[in-house]
């Protein structure tokens, strides 16, 4: 290996988290030391977010479209699910709306097919918003192990509100687990 350079060996395709590389530390002297994968990752930024937003025209409980759609929607579909790229947990989703909603539910589900009726899933779990009102961002806090994801799971919100919410915008902060 001494007599190597780094471009001349083998091509290693993927990397445990106990695996060692080189790295110049030039915080000082410029010096050569190891690290870690585990290491040379931690800290780094373990969230992530969707986004959906619709138009919400009914007081019944309608699945929110991930992308923009202008139709409510009482099924769990390819418009109003996500498929969860990694194992995740859904911290918070944050709403506002075009019209006042009063009293809103914000819920979110684990669908188990595609063309799902919201009315025959179950949901994880619901936060309420006693008031929600036009232009006011909300927050609704999810952040327990009841809101896990797996790769490959799909997930929905929807929202069911008091009022014709009209136009909805929706961003879901999921962190990695």
């Amino acid at each position: 290996m001494a007599n190597k350079k780094i471009t001349e060996l083998t091509e290693l395709t993927s990397a445990a988290s106990d695996d060692v590389l080189a790295i110049v530390d030039v915080s000082g002297t410029a010096e050569t030391k190891k690290i870690t994968v585990a290491n040379l990752t931690a800290g780094g930024d373990d969230h992530f977010i969707f986004y959906g937003g619709g138009y919400i025209s009914t007081t019944s409980e309608m699945a929110v479209a991930f992308g923009m759609s202008t139709t409510d929607s009482n099924v769990f579909n390819y418009i109003t699910t996500v498929l969860i790229p990694i194992d995740c947990r859904v911290v918070n989703v944050i709403t506002q709306s075009q019209n006042d909603g009063g009293s809103t539910d914000i819920s979110v589900y684990k669908p188990t097919s595609f063309n799902q009726l919201v009315s025959s899933a179950t949901a994880l779990g619901t936060v309420n918003q006693a008031a929600h009102n036009a232009s006011t961002v909300y927050t609704s806090t999810f952040d327990t192990s009841t809101y896990n994801f797996a790769a490959g799971d799909r997930m929905g919100i929807t929202v069911y509100s008091a009022s014709n919410l009209l136009g909805l915008s929706l961003t879901v902060l999921l962190k990695k687990i």
